[in-house]
C-alpha cells in the first residue's frame, strides 16, 4: 500500500486548488471524473431553456461529478450525479429513439434526492426545476442542435447534399451525445456549471454523506467509508484498466488467501479517489508514455524534477537562440552541473521522490506495476546523475523542429535516452511489445545504478556494424548511441556501483593514443582506411560515397586481421597518391599514424589475428573519427583566420 499512501501524501500536498481545476492538466476533486461533452444546454434559475449549441473540439473535455458505479458502469444503466448523456437526462428520450432504454427514471429520482439534502444548491436545482419538464430533445431539435427524422425519431446520419451540421461531425451517434449544462443566475459569477466551485464541493459532501457503512482503511488506518471499485482513465480519457480490482469470485483474484475482496485489502473511497486522481494527474503532466507502459517520477510536495526519459532537453530545458548546445565534454559538465543544482534548490534528503512504473496488455482489464522506488530527493538527483555522466557520448544527434523551416539535425554531447537506445538496437518499427520489454530492463540501470544488460550492448554493436543496412544519419546516430552504452557498460563493470565521486573511467570520449586494448586499436584503423578513402576522394573531386572501410564493417568485426588485408590492398592507389607530395602532406600523415597503430597491434601477443572484436572497438573507431573531424574544423578556423587577416 505504500504507492497509494505516497499518492495521497502528494495529492494533500497539492489539493489548494482542487476545486478550480478545470481540465486534465490539473488535479481533480474526489468524486469526479472526466468526459467528452458534444452538446452545451443554457438555463436560468427558474429552470427555463436559454439556448443551446455543439461544443467544439477544444471544449468537449468536461470535469463530471461522479459515483464508484457511474464512474465504471459498463452494461446496464447507471447514472452520472448531474451531466450526462441523453438517455439518462432526458425525460422525452423513449418517445424520439427506439430500442434503447431510458434511464431518465432512475436519473431524475438520484438527482431529486440530491435537491432535497442539505447539501443542494441553487444550481442544481435549476438543473432539476429544467429535466423535470423532459423536454430536452424537443428543445435541443427546436434549436437545431439535433434533428428529427420523418418518424419523429433522432436523426442520426445526415445524408442532405448540404454542409453536414457540427453535431454529425462530432459524433456518429448523436441520440448518444453526452449533456452538460449553464446556469444563468443573477450574482452567480460561475455560469458553467461543471466549473462551479460549490456544486463541486456540495457534491462531494453529500456524497461523503451517502456511504452507510465503515472499514478498517489500510492505507490511512482510520475506520472510514471503503471503496468498491477503483476509478480507470489513469492514463488517458480512454484507458478503462485498473490498477486494483476484485470483480469475481470465480476468476480467482483474491481467492486462496481470502474468503472476500474485503479481507484481501480495503482501501477506503478517500484515499482511493485521491490517489488514483493524483497519479492521472501527474502521468498528464510528467509521465513517460510507450504504447500501454507508463513511467512517472514525482516528488511528493510537487518539486520540479528531470524527466525519467532522460532525454536532454528534458534535463535541460529549452536553451535560449543565444546559447548553443553542448558539445564538448566541459561545457556539458558545466551544465548537468548547473541542471542538477537547479534541481537541487527544491529537494533535500528530507524530500520523498518516488518512481512507478506501469504496463498493461492493452486499456482494459488489470494496470499492473511493473517497477517501484522511493528515494530521497537528493539521491534520486545523484542518480539521474550518474547516468548522464556516465553514459554520455559525443557526437550524439537530435532533431530541431522550427515552425516554416527545415528540420535541423544537432550534434552534441549528452546521454541517450531509453528510447533513443531502443530505436538504436531493434529499428524504427521495433514493436511496442520489444519497446516496452527494453525499457523496463534499462529503468532500473538509471535509478538503482544497474550494469546496463550484456545483450543490449551487443545488439547495439551488431547494428552498428551494419553502415550500409542504414541511412547515413540514422547510421551516425546509431553509432554515438552504442558508444555511449558501451563504454557505460565497461566502465560499469570495473566501478561496480562506486559512488560518483569514486567513478573511474577507463574509457573515455576522447581519443586515447596510448590505449593498447586489441579491440580499441582495430577499430582506430578501420577510422584511418574510412578517412584516408575520404580524403583522397575529396582532392580528386570525386562525388562522396560510402567507403570500403564501412562496407566491410561487420566482416571486420568478425575477422579483423584477414578483412584488413583486404581493405589494405583497396587503400594502397589512394595511397600511393599521397607519397608523390609532401611527407607533411596530410594523407602522407594519416599513413604514417595508421601504420603507428597497425605496428602497436603487432606488438601484442595475439594481436594482430582473427579473432572476433569485442564491443570496444565502436570506441575506438569513434573517438578516432571525432579527432579527424576535430582537425578538420581547427584547419578550418586557420584558414578563415588567414583569409580575414585576423
Amino acid at each position: 500500500m505504500s504507492w497509494i499512501e505516497k499518492l495521497c501524501e502528494t495529492y494533500d500536498n497539492c489539493a489548494g486548488n482542487v476545486l478550480h481545476a478545470e481540465s486534465v492538466n490539473d488535479l481533480l476533486p474526489i468524486g469526479h471524473t472526466t468526459n467528452y461533452a458534444q452538446i452545451e444546454i443554457t438555463i436560468n434559475e427558474k429552470g427555463d431553456f436559454l439556448s443551446a449549441r455543439t461544443l467544439e473540439k477544444n471544449e468537449e473535455l468536461t470535469i463530471i461529478p461522479c459515483t464508484e458505479d457511474s464512474a465504471n458502469r459498463t452494461s446496464g444503466l447507471e447514472p452520472h450525479p448531474l451531466f450526462d448523456k441523453l438517455q439518462y437526462i432526458a425525460g422525452d428520450y423513449a418517445a424520439h429513439v427506439s430500442g434503447k432504454t431510458s434511464g431518465y427514471d432512475l436519473y431524475i429520482d438520484r438527482l431529486e434526492k440530491w435537491v432535497n439534502s442539505p447539501c443542494s444548491n441553487e444550481i442544481i436545482k435549476a438543473i432539476y426545476l429544467y429535466l423535470k419538464k423532459g423536454t430536452v430533445i424537443s428543445d435541443l431539435i427546436g434549436k437545431k442542435v439535433l434533428y428529427e427524422a420523418a418518424d419523429g425519431s433522432i436523426l442520426e446520419k445526415w445524408t442532405e447534399d448540404t454542409e453536414k451540421p457540427l453535431i454529425f461531425q462530432k459524433t456518429s451517434a448523436p441520440s448518444d451525445s453526452f449533456v452538460r449544462f449553464r446556469v444563468e443566475i443573477p450574482g452567480e459569477t460561475e455560469a458553467r456549471a461543471w466549473l462551479n466551485e460549490k456544486v463541486r464541493q456540495d457534491f462531494i459532501s453529500y456524497y461523503l454523506s451517502s456511504f452507510e457503512e465503515n472499514e478498517l482503511c489500510y492505507v490511512s488506518g482510520k475506520s472510514v467509508p471503503p471503496s468498491r471499485k477503483t476509478s480507470a482513465k489513469i492514463r488517458s480519457p480512454a484507458d478503462k484498466a485498473k490498477l486494483i480490482s476484485s470483480n469475481d469470485t470465480s476468476g480467482f483474484t483474491f481467492r486462496g488467501r481470502a474468503e472476500t475482496a474485503n479481507q484481501a485489502a480495503t482501501v477506503s473511497y478517500e484515499a482511493s479517489q485521491k490517489s488514483m486522481n493524483a497519479l492521472k494527474w501527474l502521468i498528464h503532466k510528467q509521465g513517460y508514455s510507450n504504447a500501454e507502459q507508463t513511467i512517472v517520477a514525482w516528488g511528493t510536495k510537487n518539486e520540479n524534477l528531470p524527466s525519467i526519459s532522460t532525454e536532454y532537453e528534458n534535463l535541460f530545458g529549452d536553451l535560449p537562440e543565444t546559447e548553443q548546445i553542448a558539445d564538448t565534454r566541459e561545457e556539458y559538465a558545466k551544465r548537468l552541473n548547473k541542471a542538477i543544482s537547479g534541481y537541487s534548490a527544491n529537494l533535500s534528503d528530507s524530500s520523498n521522490v518516488v518512481v512507478m512504473g506501469m504496463d498493461s496488455p492493452s486499456f482494459q482489464g488489470r494496470l499492473s506495476i511493473t517497477y517501484y522506488r522511493e528515494l530521497a530527493g537528493t539521491e534520486f538527483l545523484r542518480r539521474i546523475k550518474r547516468w548522464h555522466q556516465t553514459a554520455s557520448w559525443y557526437p550524439l544527434t537530435r532533431t530541431k523542429y522550427v515552425d516554416g523551416e527545415k528540420p535541423q539535425k544537432i550534434q552534441f554531447f549528452g546521454a541517450p535516452s531509453p528510447s533513443d537506445i531502443v530505436t538504436a538496437a531493434h529499428g524504427r518499427n521495433a514493436d511496442d511489445k520489444l519497446k516496452k520489454a527494453v525499457i523496463e530492463r534499462l529503468l532500473p540501470c538509471i535509478i538503482d545504478g544497474k550494469t546496463i544488460p550484456r545483450d543490449i550492448v551487443t545488439t547495439l554493436a551488431d547494428k552498428a556494424s551494419r553502415p550500409f543496412a542504414m541511412e547515413r544519419w540514422e547510421w551516425d546516430k546509431t553509432v554515438g548511441i552504442a558508444c555511449a552504452v558501451i563504454r557505460k557498460y565497461y566502465n560499469d563493470r570495473v566501478n561496480k556501483r562506486n559512488e560518483l565521486e569514486n567513478y573511474t573511467e577507463v574509457w573515455n570520449v576522447e581519443l586515447n593514443t596510448q590505449e593498447t586494448d586489441r579491440n580499441y586499436l582495430f577499430g582506430r584503423l578501420l577510422a584511418y582506411a574510412r578517412r584516408i578513402e575520404e580524403y583522397a576522394n575529396y582532392i580528386n573531386k570525386t562525388e562522396p560515397r560510402q567507403t570500403n572501410a564501412e562496407r566491410f564493417m561487420l566482416q571486420f568485426k568478425k575477422h579483423p586481421a584477414k578483412t584488413w588485408g583486404e581493405l589494405y590492398q583497396k587503400l594502397l592507389p589512394y595511397l600511393s597518391r599521397f607519397r608523390s607530395k609532401s611527407p607533411e602532406s596530410l594523407g602522407n600523415r594519416y599513413e604514417a599514424e595508421m601504420n603507428e597503430v597497425a605496428a602497436k597491434l603487432n606488438e601484442i601477443e595475439n594481436g594482430f589475428t582473427n579473432e572476433s572484436l569485442t564491443p570496444v572497438y565502436l570506441l575506438g573507431y569513434q573517438s578516432q573519427m571525432n579527432r579527424f573531424n576535430k582537425e578538420i574544423q581547427e584547419l578550418r578556423a586557420k584558414r578563415n583566420e588567414a583569409e580575414n587577416g585576423d
